[in-house]
């Protein structure tokens, strides 16, 4: 019955009991090949936070390794890629575990190059893996209902405005199993008046959501979001440079509030560059504030002329920073 060592997180803050829980834990090399994906899921529903990430420690030899492989869990099931745990997990190792030579974490999605955040601290950046898809449809066209029913529509909000922009909001993938409903709203009235009590099941709906082929099999969320301004630089010269499109978001599915969810917060960054930019753009994204646990989410994104005209997506950042709140030790039946 072996202990791991594991620590918790508050992700996307700098202040404990802020930002997004996570629990790390450490996985020795020896038991690489030995803990199974059915015992980690079970230690994610034992911390029953929103997600847990395992570190896997290097093999014998690899010490100096520049890369850790992670792996990151729901309490109901694995996902390739998520934001908070890829950030918590980059900052633990980096800053609390001695390891600031680590520039990569590997995850189910891909290889994540990582780097020093904006400013003093022991914020990271982190260079994700991407495969953008923007859906055919839209909640819209699978219910086929009128935003003035509300019986028509269950699992939507009892709010008309509200209704009205979940049925017509862009559905976005920003990894294979990643996918969001990108509902914009038009003021933070309309924000405060989102409610995590109105659960939609996307895996019942009549119609499927999602296109087919590899796009279909995902998990499926919707984030809610309202622009409130730009934050600007100065120059050198005294003038002002565009800086960072500031957003406010919710993350209210399913059944739950999210505190911070990078992974929706890249997607949006990503959907908004390809789609209104048109160019490579800063966002900050605001997140947890009506629950009392404000996040601070850094995405930047660069793009490069497409084949068939237009711009495409190059690279995609997630920035942040995490502190730690607890650290102990689990034990396991193997």
């Amino acid at each position: 019955m072996p202990d791991l060592q594991f620590a918790t997180l508050d992700v996307f803050t700098s202040k404990r009991m802020k930002g997004n829980p996570l629990a790390v834990v450490q996985v020795p090399a020896t038991l690489r090949t030995v803990l199974s994906q059915a015992a980690k899921q079970s230690i994610a529903r034992e911390f029953n936070l929103s997600e847990t990430v395992f570190l896997h420690e290097a093999e014998a030899g690899e010490e100096a390794s520049r890369s850790r492989a992670i792996d990151i869990f729901l309490v109901d099931r694995e996902v390739p890629f998520a934001g908070h745990p890829t950030v918590g997990a980059a900052v633990f190792a980096r800053h609390h575990l001695g390891l600031p030579h680590v520039d990569t974490l590997v995850l189910r999605a891909g290889a994540v190059g990582l780097g020093p955040g904006d400013g003093d601290g022991d914020g990271v950046r982190a260079r994700i893996p991407h495969a953008v898809h923007l859906h055919a449809q839209t909640l819209g066209d699978v219910f086929g209902a009128n935003p003035d029913n509300g019986a028509a529509t269950p699992g939507l909000s009892p709010v008309r405005a509200i209704r009205e922009a979940e049925l017509a909001a862009p559905v976005f993938s920003v990894v294979r199993g990643m996918t969001f409903v990108l509902v914009r709203l038009a003021s933070l009235e309309q924000l405060a008046q989102v409610s995590a009590a109105h659960r939609l099941d996307f895996e019942a709906l009549r119609r499927p959501l999602l296109d087919e082929g590899p796009w279909r099999e995902s998990f499926v969320c919707r984030y809610y979001y309202v622009d409130v301004g730009e934050e600007t630089e100065d120059r050198e010269d005294g003038g002002e440079k565009s800086g960072r499109r500031c957003v406010r978001a919710r993350m209210v599915e399913p059944g739950f509030e999210d505190p911070a969810t990078g992974s929706a917060a890249t997607a949006l960054g990503s959907y908004l560059t390809l789609n209104e930019e048109k160019k490579g753009r800063r966002f900050r994204v605001t997140q947890g504030v009506e629950m009392g646990r404000t996040s601070n989410i850094e995405v930047e994104t660069t793009t490069r002329e497409a084949a068939g005209g237009g711009v495409e997506l190059e690279d995609l950042w997630l920035g942040g920073t995490a502190v730690v709140v607890m650290k102990g030790s689990l034990t396991v039946d193997l």
